[in-house]
């Protein structure tokens, strides 16, 4: 599952076994599985599951993000196509949807009741401080991955469907000694190292080219400038919004409907409160019998102490208990709560008191007319968008776009030529098309063909290619601006790779490491110890080729920014047995992972039998062209 890459990726030593699984996934999900013509623009689908191009970025996208956070590695989406990360994605929501496509054959779904039981009384992310169901808190995690609750319910119990069928083959598996130790050692293992890297004074600045030189660099780099096929569309699209100037209200029914619907225009009423709560029932009575005697309330608590408080300030909507907002909500101020309940089988044992009370007060009508004027008109203007929708449909038959957009009074506009992830030449995206299944509908289509009718939950659109731009070289003299700042950039490149050669050169000569550094103008560092884990002193980048070199050995390595580093590996100790320890702790899980991905690959060829991957080959290379392809800037 994708959530398995994930948190595999996060960890240090994932580029140790990231191939594996890379390279078996290529062997099952290969070539001979092309399929041409899938419906929509998909890129594979499995079974009756498509995955287009917004899945794959979708998750790609957060893959980058966890290399980001976890060794502040900035990858682009090239970067992950060019690692194999991208590809690897693709392979492993190739299988998560072939698992799903084989439940829907033998008809094994998640139940309804077990979804709600996970978010309800197993997902601690979705409790609040009392351990009580937090609806807010799942809706909150729907919108951050731009989810409807449904959509987010839908995919909760497609993790679910795949845990069924995959839980007995894989929980009870255990990686052997054998096969993490050595994986241990090499993450383990610890080099002191020099440094050195370039200093400003081993660059000096390059001289201005002339016009022949800048031609000579456009003429060898050309591929650079290579702009990828687009595509120029026209739309037609209304929504609701576009009605509400149509919509027609007098001042007399505006007034009517703030006095009908007065709360939604007033301040809710606030409340105080404190709730007082035990994992001990008796102990929840015993305050509660104390409060009951006349005791004050801190002296009751000082005498119950497994009995804690918390207080907040609620207002109804806030309290997703309904039974639970009734009560607050019905409370005298200054008497707390006789009866203590569990809010639910998770949660402690409760009483809550009414400390104090802030009335709700109505916005003057004045201060909210237009809003009410607004929601109004929406409201009337959502049922004209409605009753229109069926006439759109019937019209959207074959009419040219224009005469369409003259019968129902909406302009046809037409966007900027675009790739196939929305982006122009200039590199800018443009935002109606991002994400959308239209554009890859578009990208089947030979110009002057209209899309099939797009309906959302709030708009309707139909799409013409006006035309196809095909793919192109921009000239010298559209790109010389940037020719030159490309020119510029890799004469400093060179410069500083000429000054780290030289130093390389020196040491090898018989100079010390320092009198080299000083006679190439570099800047030699204090010596470093470091595993392959990092180091705050070296470029990450830089590190890992430090790595590569042997023990006494001066070379040349690369860091993130392609800046040369010249690194002499002093000493190389292994891993200590204390540190061994530590280490197998936290790496077996990962290997086991690494393995078990194995095993599911062997899986992954019976299910094949059963349920087999299509790919549209063509499509996966001009996603990834789409990004290999440098934009004019």
């Amino acid at each position: 599952m994708i959530g398995g890459i994930r948190k595999f990726a996060k960890s240090k030593w994932a580029l140790v076994l990231l191939f594996i699984p890379l390279i078996i996934s290529f062997g099952i999900f290969g070539t001979q599985d092309v399929f041409s013509g899938i419906s929509g623009g998909g890129l594979s689908k499995v079974g009756d599951h498509e995955i287009h191009a917004r899945d794959l970025n979708e998750e790609l996208t957060a893959e980058i993000e966890a290399v980001r956070q976890q060794d502040g590695r900035v990858l682009t989406q090239a970067d992950a196509i060019r690692e194999g990360m991208a590809q690897q994605v693709l392979a492993q929501l190739e299988y998560r949807n072939m698992i799903l496509a084989y439940a829907d054959k033998v008809g094994i779904r998640a139940s309804k009741q077990a979804v709600a039981d996970l978010l309800i009384n197993r997902a601690g992310a979705f409790k609040d401080a009392l351990g009580r169901f937090n609806l807010d808190a799942v809706r909150a995690r729907a919108d951050a991955q731009r989810m409807s609750l449904r959509d987010f319910e839908s995919a909760v119990r497609d993790d679910l469907t795949v845990g069924y069928i995959t839980s007995a083959a894989f929980n009870a598996f255990r990686v052997p000694d054998i096969l993490s130790e050595p994986v241990i050692k090499y993450i383990g293992e610890t080099r002191t190292l020099v440094l050195a890297r370039v200093s400003d004074a081993a660059i000096a600045k390059p001289a201005e080219p002339t016009e022949a030189q800048l031609q000579a660099w456009y003429d060898t780099n050309k591929q650079q400038f290579a702009q990828p096929e687009r595509r120029r569309i026209s739309v037609l699209s209304f929504s609701p919004e576009d009605y509400i100037d149509r919509v027609e209200l007098t001042d007399d029914k505006v007034k009517a409907e703030y006095q009908t619907r007065i709360r939604d225009y007033s301040t809710p009423e606030t409340r105080l409160i404190a709730e007082y709560t035990s994992a001990d029932r008796n102990a929840v009575q015993s305050f509660i019998d104390l409060t009951q005697q006349g005791v004050a309330i801190d002296d009751a608590l000082k005498r119950t102490p497994n009995v804690a408080v918390a207080e907040r300030s609620v207002k109804p909507e806030e309290i997703t208990n309904e039974g639970y907002r009734n009560l607050i909500f019905g409370l005298p101020q200054g008497k707390p709560d006789t009866n203590p309940r569990k809010l639910d089988e998770a949660s402690p044992w409760i009483v809550v008191l009414v400390k104090s009370i802030t009335p709700g007060v109505a916005q003057p009508y004045e201060e909210v007319a237009e809003k009410v004027r607004h929601d109004m008109a929406l409201s009337d203007a959502r049922r004209m968008y409605e009753d229109e929708s069926e006439k759109f449909r019937d019209a959207a038959g074959g009419q040219p776009l224009e005469e369409i957009g003259k019968q129902f009074g909406f302009p046809v506009i037409q966007l900027p030529p675009v790739d196939n992830q929305a982006r122009t030449q200039r590199g800018d995206q443009t935002q109606l098309l991002v994400n959308n299944p239209a554009l890859q509908e578009l990208f089947t289509l030979q110009a002057g063909q209209m899309t099939n009718l797009f309906e959302g939950d709030e708009t309707r659109a139909m799409y013409r290619l006006d035309e196809i731009v095909p793919p192109f070289t921009q000239t010298f003299a559209e790109v010389k601006t940037r020719v030159h700042d490309l020119y510029m950039v890799e004469q400093v490149r060179n410069a500083a790779t000429k000054a780290a050669n030289d130093m390389v050169a020196a040491v090898k000569a018989g100079r010390t490491f320092d009198q080299a550094a000083t006679a190439s103008k570099m800047i030699a560092l204090p010596a470093v110890t470091t595993t392959r884990q990092g180091s705050t002193q070296i470029d990450p980048a830089a590190l890992q080729g430090a790595f590569e070199l042997k023990v006494g050995e001066t070379g040349i390595v690369t860091g993130r920014g392609g800046e040369p580093w010249v690194v002499r590996v002093e000493k190389i100790e292994p891993v200590t047995a204390a540190s061994a320890a530590v280490l197998r702790a936290r790496v077996a899980p990962e290997v086991s992972q690494s393995l078990e991905s194995d095993i599911r690959e062997v899986f992954v060829r019976g299910l094949q039998k059963e349920v087999p991957i299509k790919r549209d080959e063509a499509a996966i290379q001009q996603y990834f062209q789409s990004y290999l392809t440098p934009e004019a800037s």
